[in-house]
C-alpha cells in the first residue's frame, strides 16, 4: 500500500577522479513543493548530464560514451486524449533527487501526464492506478549491465514507501488482534468446560469460535514477521492461503449458525436431517462448512502458480506483497463473504417471520403448556443472539471493505484496529457474561470440588439438554 511519500533533495559528492560516481544517498535536505516556482515540474532523481547505475545500491553516474541518456531525448507525455514528445528538461521544470529511507521501488511502466504528475497502472488496486505529483517520485536514465559487460539503459521511475508509517499499522494491528484473539479463546475454553452447552448449538459456535481464532493467529504473526522484516514472498503466500481458509472457514460456520436456527423454527420434523443424531448432524455441517473452502482455497492457489500472465483477475498474491488487495480481495475473499451474508439474511427474515407467528400461536399458552411456551421463548433468545454475532462480524467486514476502497484513509484503518479488539471482546461479553452462564460456571466449580448436590443437578440438567432437538441452554441467557 502506498501511503504518504517522503522526498529528499540530495547534493552530489564526487568520490573520485577515476569513476566520478556519487553516492545516490549522501548529503542530503528536505525539498518541499514551493521549490517547484512553475508549478509544473519533473522529478529527475541525478543532476543533469548524470545517470542511475544499480551496483548494491543506487549511484548516480556521469554516462559512458555508449551509454544514451534517454532522458534527454524525446519522450511522451500524455494530455487528456493524446500524447506528444518532448524533451522533459525544456518541457518542464526540473526539481532533482529522491532518497528512500527503508524501501524503495523501481518501475519501468509508467506515463508522464501534461501537469508533470506520474501515471501508474496497478491492476491490482482499487482503484487500479495512482497518480503521483512531481514531489513524490523521480525519474531518470537507468543503466543496466549484463554478465557479458553490455550495457542497457532505459527510462525507469522511483517512488519510495512510507514505511514507517506501514510498520506503526503492522504493530496496532497484530496487538489488536492478539487481544481478541484472547477472549475468542476463553469464550471457547468456558463452552469446552461446561457440559451443559456442549450440544449441538454450542459445538457449531465453539467451531466457528476457533476458525475464526487460528485466521486472526496467523494474520498476527504474518504482521509481527513484517514488521521485523523477515519474511519471504513465498512464506508470504502460504500464510495468505492459511488465512483465506480458515477465514472462509469461520464463515461458513457463520452460515451454518444461521441455517440451524432456521431450522429450528421451520417445523420441518420427520426429515433426513432431523433423524440424524447430534454427532451425525455436525459431521454434516463440518462436511459443508470445510469442503467448500478447501476448493476456494485450492483453486486460489492453482492461479496464483498457474504461471499464466499477469491479469486483474488473477490473486497475484507474490507481487502484491503480503495476502490479497484490491480487486483480488475483492473478487476471491469478498465475493464469498457477501454471498454467505445475502444467504444469512435470508436464513434471519425466515426466521424471524416464523417466530411472528409462533408468537401469535403461543400467546395464550401460559400455564398447562408453559415448558412448550419456555423452548420458543429459549429458541427466540438464541436467534437474537445469533442475531448480534452476524451484526458484530458485518460490520468488521463493512470496515474491512471501506478500507481496501480507501486505503490512504487512515482514520478508517485506525477504527478497524480497534474494532478487531472489539470482536473478540462483544463475542465473549454476548456468549458468557450472562447469569445463566455464571451460575454454571459456580455450579461446576462446586461439582469438581466434590459437592454431591451440584453432581446431581449438573446430571438432571445434561439429560434435559439432550431431550429436545433444539432445546439450547445458550439459546435461554437471558440476563435477569
Amino acid at each position: 500500500m502506498f501511503g504518504k511519500i517522503i522526498l529528499i533533495l540530495f547534493i552530489v559528492e564526487y568520490c573520485s577522479a577515476n569513476n566520478h560516481r556519487s553516492s545516490f544517498a549522501q548529503n542530503v535536505t528536505i525539498r518541499t513543493k514551493n521549490m517547484c516556482k512553475s508549478g509544473v515540474c519533473v522529478s529527475k532523481c541525478c543532476p543533469l548530464d548524470m545517470i542511475i547505475e544499480r551496483r548494491g545500491k543506487l549511484v548516480c553516474v556521469f554516462p559512458q560514451e555508449e551509454d544514451i541518456v534517454v532522458f534527454e531525448n524525446k519522450n511522451l507525455v500524455y494530455e487528456a486524449n493524446a500524447t506528444r514528445e518532448v524533451i522533459l528538461s525544456k518541457h518542464f521544470e526540473l526539481l532533482f533527487g529522491l532518497v528512500c529511507q527503508k524501501k524503495e521501488k523501481l518501475l519501468d511502466s509508467f506515463h508522464i501526464q501534461e501537469d508533470g504528475k506520474l501515471f501508474i497502472m496497478i491492476s491490482a488496486n482499487i482503484p487500479p492506478w495512482l497518480i503521483l505529483g512531481p514531489e513524490n517520485y523521480c525519474i531518470d536514465t537507468f543503466v543496466q549491465e549484463d554478465s557479458s559487460g553490455e550495457r542497457t539503459t532505459q527510462l525507469d521511475a522511483l517512488i519510495c514507501f512510507a514505511q514507517n508509517q506501514e510498520e506503526n499499522h503492522y504493530v496496532l494491528s497484530f496487538t489488536c488482534m492478539i487481544i481478541s484473539c484472547v477472549f475468542i479463546l476463553a469464550t471457547c475454553a468456558v463452552y469446552a468446560w461446561l457440559p451443559e452447552l456442549r450440544n449441538l448449538h454450542g459445538r457449531v459456535l465453539m467451531a466457528y469460535l476457533l476458525c475464526l481464532f487460528v485466521a486472526f493467529a496467523f494474520m498476527a504473526t504474518m504482521q509481527i514477521m513484517l514488521t521485523i522484516d523477515n519474511i519471504s514472498s513465498n512464506v508470504c503466500a502460504a500464510f495468505t492461503f492459511i488465512i483465506y481458509y480458515w477465514l472462509l472457514v469461520a464463515f461458513f460456520w457463520l452460515n451454518v449458525m444461521c441455517f440451524d436456527i432456521w431450522w429450528t423454527f421451520s417445523g420441518k420434523r420427520g426429515m433426513s436431517l432431523e433423524k440424524l443424531s447430534i454427532r451425525a448432524r455436525f459431521l454434516a455441517y463440518s462436511a459443508y462448512a470445510f469442503s467448500i473452502p478447501t476448493a476456494l482455497t485450492i483453486l486460489l492457489a492453482a492461479l496464483e502458480f498457474s504461471g499464466l500472465p499477469s491479469h486483474p483477475l488473477l490473486p497475484m498474491i507474490r507481487q502484491q506483497g503480503c495476502f490479497i488487495y484490491g480487486t483480488s480481495k475483492l473478487i476471491y475473499l469478498y465475493g464469498p463473504i457477501v454471498v454467505l451474508c445475502v444467504a444469512n439474511l435470508i436464513f434471519f427474515v425466515l426466521t424471524a417471520v416464523k417466530i411472528t407467528q409462533i408468537k401469535r400461536q403461543t400467546s395464550v399458552l401460559k400455564s398447562k403448556e408453559s415448558s412448550m411456551h419456555d423452548q420458543h421463548r429459549n429458541d427466540k433468545q438464541r436467534f437474537l443472539l445469533y442475531v448480534k454475532l452476524f451484526a458484530v462480524m458485518g460490520i468488521n467486514w463493512i470496515l474491512e471493505v471501506l478500507s481496501a476502497i480507501y486505503p490512504d484513509a487512515n482514520e478508517f484503518w485506525r477504527f478497524t484496529d480497534a474494532y478487531n479488539v472489539l470482536i473478540g471482546v462483544i463475542i465473549f461479553i454476548i456468549f458468557v457474561c450472562k447469569r445463566k452462564i455464571f451460575r454454571l460456571i459456580k455450579k461446576r466449580y462446586k461439582q469438581l470440588r466434590g459437592d454431591p448436590m451440584s453432581r446431581t443437578q449438573t446430571t438432571i440438567s445434561s439429560s434435559r439438554t439432550f431431550t429436545s432437538r433444539d432445546e439450547v441452554p445458550m439459546g435461554s441467557m437471558k440476563s435477569k
